[in-house]
């Protein structure tokens, strides 16, 4: 029997399941980071989309804008609600 082919074989074989050992992982630290990058880009969209409501609620709370909501005036293509029983903040 060959010892050195023996010896070889083994560590061919110690380095395959270390390598196996370590795919998994990084496998899931790219598919983690794809998430992440995702994910911020969501955050992103949501606050650009929280400043808009921001600016919306500020217009629609102006002064003229109220006076002129509640003598009825309504944009064109737009429909009149009324809403009452509110709780006053």
């Amino acid at each position: 029997m060959r010892w050195d082919r023996v010896s070889r074989a083994a560590m061919l074989f110690v380095i395959g399941v270390l390598l196996y050992l370590y795919i998994s992982p990084v496998r899931g630290l790219i598919g983690d980071l794809h998430e992440e990058a995702a994910r911020h880009a969501q955050v992103v969209a949501l606050e650009r989309t929280g400043v808009a409501l921001r600016l919306q609620e500020r217009a629609l709370l102006r002064p003229s804008t109220v006076e002129a909501r509640g003598v009825g005036l309504v944009r064109p293509g737009e429909r009149e609600y009324v809403v009452s029983g509110l709780p006053h903040n």
